[in-house]
């Protein structure tokens, strides 16, 4: 588990890496009209993720030293590795993907509904009107703050 755990946070941080390059060239909001630039979200998005990564990892390996290897921990690590529990993180790594495909294809409102209800249900969320409800208040947090308070237009 705490392999699975290292190299997770590893290729987040790999990842948030190569994503900090072309952020960085995003234009500021020097470069822009609005009180917010382009720049700031993902950049504040990018240096969490860096930090929340980086503590993962340390936290995994300290864990890792403190545990010895125990021997009834290894069959029940093996049929774990299959489990939805498991892979959680990654499912939602690639539902992320997946939105950021589907938001250019078929827009941001249905987009952000069908990640909602995915993310929800992923998450552990089984009631149909609290997945519902989440959705919905998902879609209009994100609609409010970026169009109307941020005037930043969503695909």
């Amino acid at each position: 588990m705490h392999t699975r755990l290292t190299l997770f946070s590893i290729v987040v941080i790999v990842a948030a890496l190569a994503a900090l390059v072309p952020t960085l060239q995003l234009p500021g909001s020097a470069d822009v009209s609005t009180f917010i630039g382009p720049q700031l979200w993902p950049l504040i998005l990018l240096i969490a993720l860096l930090a929340f990564s980086s503590w993962l990892l340390l936290d995994s390996r300290k864990r890792t030293h403190q545990t010895c290897a125990t021997t009834d921990e290894a069959p029940s690590a093996a049929s774990h590795s299959l489990s939805l529990a498991a892979n959680r993180h990654w499912l939602m790594m690639a539902m992320t993907i997946a939105y950021t495909v589907l938001m250019q294809m078929i827009g941001f409102l249905l987009a952000t509904v069908i990640f909602a209800v995915a993310i929800s249900w992923l998450l552990g969320a089984r009631h149909w009107g609290l997945i519902i409800a989440t959705a919905v208040i998902a879609v209009v947090l994100i609609q409010g703050v970026f169009v109307f308070l941020l005037g930043i237009p969503l695909p």
